[in-house]
């Protein structure tokens, strides 16, 4: 597989972090404003210049991104399916759901 799955997150409560974490998603101002409500989120956004998906996620407390670069935005859309499916939106989940996009076998989690 060509692509792994990068993860950043942050404390709502901490401004400097959601800070970095907002400044690292392209386009993110609309995206801050939804987090700052503190109600739980669940957003994905795919770059077709670069290949590139990211799932932003919240819980009202933390602010999670999954990025994934070198994907198709079908292979975008099923792991989006593969995760609201199993209602689990942590890096195992996401690591699990690229490789059944791209059809490869499952790898381990760390």
């Amino acid at each position: 597989m060509d692509t792994d799955v990068q993860i950043s997150e942050a404390l709502i409560d901490d401004h400097r972090a959601l800070t970095a974490f907002l400044s690292a998603i392209p386009d993110s101002a609309q995206l801050g404003t939804l987090i700052s409500t503190r109600d739980p989120l669940n957003t994905r956004a795919y770059d077709d210049d670069h290949q590139t998906a990211r799932f932003v996620v919240s819980d009202g407390t933390t602010a999670t991104c999954f990025t994934m670069t070198g994907i198709t935005i079908d292979q975008a859309e099923l792991i989006t399916l593969s995760c609201e499916e199993s209602n689990q939106w942590n890096l195992a989940t996401f690591r699990q759901a690229l490789a059944r996009a791209v059809g490869e076998p499952e790898r381990g989690t760390r």
